[in-house]
């Protein structure tokens, strides 16, 4: 597995210079959804709502994480990989897996196997 848990993966984005901290109030119903657009469509960085204001006015202590995965650096971040499109070779490599009909081929599937695991 990549990473452990979500704040693994965004101290992972922060190293990386990949996150924005909002630590100001931002309404849940408006704001946070005007802010991520604005960010994905000028390649800006995911961002972390700290103080997300909730629709009855009260600030949640849940903070909110947008656009996480909105760029390819941050996918090739999440899987750890230094292209998508080695995940992409690797599920087509997969998908065209053949049953070995010898036991040397099968001992030799076993390395395939272990990784898909």
């Amino acid at each position: 597995m990549a990473h452990n848990d979500l704040r693994d993966f965004i101290r992972t984005l922060e190293k990386n210079k990949e996150l924005k901290r909002i630590p100001f109030e931002v309404d849940t119903r408006l704001e946070i959804s005007a802010f991520a657009d604005r960010s994905v469509k000028t390649g800006g960085p995911a961002l972390l709502f700290e103080k997300p204001r909730l629709a009855d006015g009260s600030i949640s202590r849940i903070p909110v994480l947008i656009n996480s995965f909105a760029s390819m650096r941050r996918m090739e971040l999440a899987l750890e990989v230094d292209s998508v499109s080695e995940v992409a070779k690797r599920i087509s490599e997969y998908l065209e897996m053949r049953m070995p009909e010898d036991l040397l081929g099968k001992l030799k599937m076993l390395p395939k196997l272990a990784e898909m695991g």
